[in-house]
């Protein structure tokens, strides 16, 4: 438990707040008091501790009153600046009396109003335009003044409500609130809950007074108000599903900034939809008698869940429905559904402290993605899902999902992306796993068994566990506290043509251990990307964890096991594996499981048992599935006859979209784990997804495979010229089928899946036609406003831009008024190739310009670290830039920064220089002579950044009082989350080089070889992509027609009986969303 909250009183519960405050906006001030009700529940308590930071507190306004008599207890009050505490001790050694209410008053604080950090209490500027109507002469006509408006927000969580007024800021203390705001009287006023009055005019001051109804008990956390003027769009109320229980119906608002409340009403029928879901899912009414959507300016997060008052950034809620694209509708779609979730998980029940935080994250990620298909299908939500949350689970290997206590720190704490990916994929596996119905009676289970209460996360792995009746604690236990994560081995060992019934081995083992690593010493020769011991890494700033630890049992996963079959009628078996080898008996012809586990055997090895007439060499006819849907985050490793059998059941149609999704992605995975050679991976392109019908996910999987590819291959011409023809080659048929430009009413999806397409025929396949396309389809957009710009176009042109190109590029982005077209320009032009054009568009990326915000500026980044060239100077200009960087952003953002840009880094080389920088940055740049660029700051402003503080806090604070490592700048100029993430891609990019050395005659080989068709050299004028010479094609690519077929049809039928539940009819058959035909 972090030194902090063991030094606070934790026997002083708080039962209730009134809180009272008067704001400032203009001047950045506010005061206020507070009356805190208690009771002590521990013998011989003297003294009270409260959490406060940043408030200046009038001591001699602090009392302590025992309630019952109202008598005014003696005591003393002091200050505690460096932990951030404020003590009350009794008098003359008095003590507390058990479970008897106190009340504690403090009259008089003050602080300040931040302007540069969104956390606490915090104030945003907006300038507003504003038309005056002037009547001149009898002629109309319309003058624009640009008006500044402040808007005051607070950002509560984690531990930011001690910054508004002291507290006991810790989650597992609930309690009641009372709030009274005294505001502009043009202001709104928002909070938690509806007003119980209002007062204008208040001494003639220009203010009004106004009075919230009481809170339900909640966490400090949960509190928020805002204030400001907003437009207002309201619903019609939303109706209980029990119209009997009493409850008036939920008054649902939106609030935006002024002129924007249209661009609400999608965000709107998100949330009446949502509530409705989530009611009806949980068999829970919706808690608060209202919900407020609020668009705010800026926001520390996305979006924020407090208690029926939800705030959002502008892009996460609001739609421009005239200009909107379908990524823009599921992205709102899903910040709504996943804020609205936590009003039952995480607000109706709270965490009982941070450590637990990936479980309400986890549970709302993935209900976030259950309720945007329920509103809006059509979008094919969990398709994104896996292209995000499932494969960044991978990425996040060495993040261990659950931390006792006393390893974090609530000052340190943040909601990092490995708690919502690697969370929401815990509970999807789950869900897949123990069926539809045991799963949401598990969560019914919970939330009424600690509604208004805090539970932990062992409290509800509990529930599921009660409700399963299988070993859920256990099994939750090997997923959330190991680094790394399992790969599963499998391979048929016997089949009795006579019985049906099957063997298949199992054998599991750690990813980031590598291959063969039953061998003593195997990890030293570390070819795998992921092959990181905790020693490896510059800085691991959690426990000392060796995932080479020699406890076996700890080593062990239980792995939720789902297995089809296709000679099978039901289709699926599942079963859990515990130990580290194990043989599945499958009956593959009655399709009973009749697994047997050989749980007895005291080494944890199976007993084969041989059956009569079977061989553990007998060919197999049919074949099998492991990890069904992608069910679980876990490898597959097939045996080589297994992997031919799947591939024939690609070609005829028979595995589903998120099967064929898994198989390649799992291949590509084991090539970068040193398990396969990438010969393996690309063979499995040519033989099984040549034909590829024309899915979203696999084809978006694929194209970011084959980007990583070449970014790899591209250190040796002779290899990435060969890619070339292989990357022209392996889209023929996918070209041929959804070509150049859109056509009416085609799906969505296709339009996305051309811009892949796209980029990668432009920028690595290098096609003149669909180059020289993208040149005249630029001058379509200088020529024509109104059409909407595609980002691959802007990227073809860039990649190969002369400099009249380019100045065209610049000259869309200057002359475009719509954001979004402004935006995929920006995102388009960082694929420039040229030295001087990077330079030029790394410029305009800059951070003085405020038109990219944070999230997008990643995105630009992007697209340099796709090429060798764009590599080089990026890494250079984050060197040169990263004092400004480090000033202006905080730990999070630099750690995405650094871990979404430069995994594609891919030799010795960059390794070393990332490594360098980051473990000693001071030397580094006196090493390579770097220019540093100093922010346009105060000399405080290194002190800010540590203390999150703005020019006037720092004004009031003594330098000479502070720690030595906050002065020190040089010793945090690097977070230490940065260093961690920066050493493991450093580690990535080493063994990348290694890869390609291990596998570059076998690469060579492949590509040298008579089976693989050359491109035409004589394609030049027309698309060298539709000139591929495909005489042999038959024998590399089973024949298969592109529509559907009847086999096709069969898989469909066969997916759907995977699971018959039809208790809950609002959440789709998850085994079956199959998404392809």
């Amino acid at each position: 438990m972090s030194s902090r909250r063991l030094s606070r009183s934790q026997y002083a519960i708080p039962k209730h707040y009134d809180v009272h405050l008067t704001t400032d906006l203009d001047s950045g001030q506010f005061c206020g008091s507070v009356k805190i009700d208690l009771i002590i529940e521990e013998h011989n308590q003297t003294y009270i501790k409260l959490d406060t930071s940043h408030l200046i507190i009038d001591l001699s306004s602090v009392s302590l009153i025992l309630i019952s008599s109202l008598t005014k207890l003696d005591c003393s009050v002091e200050f505690n600046d460096l932990n951030e505490f404020l003590e009350i001790r009794l008098s003359n050694n008095q003590t507390f009396s058990m479970n008897i209410p106190y009340r504690l008053i403090i009259n008089s604080f003050s602080g300040h109003i931040t302007t540069q950090n969104h956390i606490g209490f915090y104030r945003s500027t907006v300038d507003i335009l504003s038309y005056n109507n002037n009547h001149n002469n009898n002629n109309n006509s319309n003058e624009t003044s640009i008006i500044k408006k402040h808007y005051g927000i607070t950002q509560m969580s984690p531990t930011h409500c001690r910054r508004v007024f002291p507290c006991f800021d810790e989650p597992s203390l609930r309690a009641t609130f009372d709030l009274t705001l005294d505001v502009p009287r043009h202001m709104h006023a928002l909070s938690n809950m509806p007003q119980l009055y209002s007062q204008d005019n208040l001494m003639n001051s220009g203010t009004k007074r106004i009075r919230f109804q009481r809170t339900p008990s909640m966490p400090t956390f949960l509190l928020c108000f805002v204030i400001g003027e907003f437009d207002v769009l309201k619903s019609e109320p939303v109706e209980r599903l029990n119209k009997d229980n009493g409850l008036s119906p939920i008054e649902l608002t939106a609030y935006t900034l002024p002129g924007r409340k249209h661009e609400a009403t999608f965000a709107l029928n998100c949330a009446r939809k949502a509530l409705h879901y989530y009611a009806d899912l949980f068999q829970i009414e919706y808690p608060m008698p209202k919900l407020d959507l609020v668009a705010v300016p800026d926001l520390f997060y996305p979006a924020m869940e407090d208690w029926a008052l939800i705030l959002f950034k502008e892009e996460e809620m609001l739609i421009n429905e005239e200009h909107a694209n379908s990524i823009q509708y599921r992205n709102v779609c899903q910040s709504v559904t996943h804020e609205i979730a936590h009003q039952w998980f995480g607000n109706l029940v709270s965490i009982h402290w941070w450590n637990d935080v990936y479980v309400i994250e986890g549970f709302a990620k993935w209900f976030e993605y259950l309720a945007t298909d329920y509103i809006i299908p059509e979008h094919n939500v969990f398709s994104e899902f896996f292209t995000t949350q499932f494969v960044r689970y991978f990425d996040y290997c060495v993040n261990i999902l659950h931390n006792e206590a006393d390893d974090l720190d609530e000052k340190d704490f943040s909601f990092e992306g490995y708690i919502y990916s690697k969370g929401s994929c815990l509970m999807r596996m789950l869900h897949l796993f123990i069926g539809q119905n045991d799963f949401l009676d598990s969560i019914r289970l919970f939330l009424q068994r600690y509604s208004y209460r805090t539970a932990t996360a062992i409290d509800f792995w509990t529930c599921v566990e009660e409700t399963t009746k299988l070993p859920i604690k256990k099994l939750v236990h090997s997923w959330c506290t190991k680094k790394s994560y399992p790969v599963v081995q499998v391979k048929i060992i016997g089949h009795d043509e006579t019985t049906g019934i099957c063997d298949l081995e199992l054998k599991q083992m750690s990813f980031c251990r590598g291959h063969e690593q039953d061998k003593k010493d195997s990890y030293d020769k570390k070819i795998s990307c992921h092959c990181i011991r905790t020693n490896d890494l510059i800085c691991d700033t959690k426990r000392d964890v060796n995932i080479y630890q020699s406890n076996e049992n700890d080593q062990n996963w239980i792995i939720p096991i789902t297995i089809l079959n296709n000679q099978s009628n039901s289709s699926l078996t599942k079963h859990l594996m515990t130990n580290k080898q194990e043989i599945i008996h499958i009956n593959t012809n009655s399709l009973i499981d009749i697994e047997e586990q050989n749980n007895n055997n005291d080494d944890d090895e199976p007993l084969i048992k041989k059956r009569r007439g079977c061989s553990s060499s007998s060919s197999v006819s049919n074949w099998f599935k492991l990890n069904v849907c992608s069910g679980g985050p876990y490898r597959v490793f097939y045996s080589s006859d297994m992997l031919e059998q799947l591939i024939q059941a690609i070609n005829k149609q028979e595995l589903n979209t998120f099967d064929r999704f898994n198989l390649q992605n799992d291949m590509y995975a084991l090539v970068m784990g040193g398990f396969t050679s990438l010969v393996d991976y690309l063979n499995l392109l040519l033989n099984a997804y040549v034909n590829e019908l024309d899915d979203e996910l696999v084809w978006k999987d694929i194209e970011s495979n084959i980007i990583r590819i070449g970014t790899l291959l591209e250190y040796n011409k002779q290899l990435f010229d060969y890619y070339r023809q292989f990357v022209l080659f392996f889209h023929r048929n996918l070209y041929q089928r959804i070509g150049f430009t859109s056509y009416d009413n085609e799906p969505v999806a296709q339009g996305r899946l051309r811009c892949f397409l796209l980029v990668i025929l432009g920028t690595i396949g290098h096609d003149s036609s669909i180059i020289s396309n993208a040149r005249e389809q630029l001058l379509v957009y200088l020529n024509n406003s109104s059409a909407t710009v595609l980002w691959p176009i802007c990227a073809i042109v860039a990649h190969h831009a002369s400099e009249n190109d380019l100045n065209n590029l610049f000259k869309l982005w200057d002359q475009r008024s719509r954001r979004d077209d402004r935006l995929r320009c920006a995102y388009g032009l960082s694929y420039v190739q040229d030295a001087s054009h990077i330079d030029r568009v790394l410029d305009l990326f800059t951070i003085n310009n405020n038109f990219i915000r944070l999230h997008e500026r990643i995105e630009c980044y992007k697209g340099f670290c796709l090429s060798k060239q764009g590599r080089y100077y990026y890494q250079r200009y984050i060197e040169n830039n990263w004092l400004l960087l480090r000033t202006n952003y905080n730990d999070e953002y630099l750690e995405a920064l650094i871990r979404e840009t430069f995994g594609y880094f891919s030799t010795k080389d960059e390794a070393i220089r990332i490594e360098e920088f980051f473990l000693s940055n001071e030397t580094f740049n006196q090493k390579y002579k770097i220019n540093i660029k100093e922010p346009p700051a105060t000399p405080c402003t290194r002190i800010a950044v540590h203390l999150c503080l703005d020019d006037n806090e720092l004004s009031t604070i003594n330098k000479s009082s502070l720690p030595s490592p906050i002065l020190n700048h040089h010793h945090s100029m690097i977070p230490n989350k940065v260093k961690e993430v920066a050493s493991i891609i450093a580690h990535t990019t080493r063994t990348r080089a290694a890869l390609l050395e291990r596998d570059y005659d076998s690469l060579l080989t492949f590509f040298q070889s008579n089976t693989f068709p050359n491109i035409s050299t004589n394609a030049t004028t027309s698309s060298q992509i539709l000139s591929v010479n495909t005489p042999n094609i038959s024998n590399m690519v089973s024949s298969c027609s592109p529509t559907l077929t009847t086999s096709g049809n069969k898989r469909k039928r066969r997916l759907s009986s995977l699971n018959t539940s039809t208790s809950s009819p609002p959440v789709r058959n998850l085994l079956a969303s199959d998404t392809s035909v």
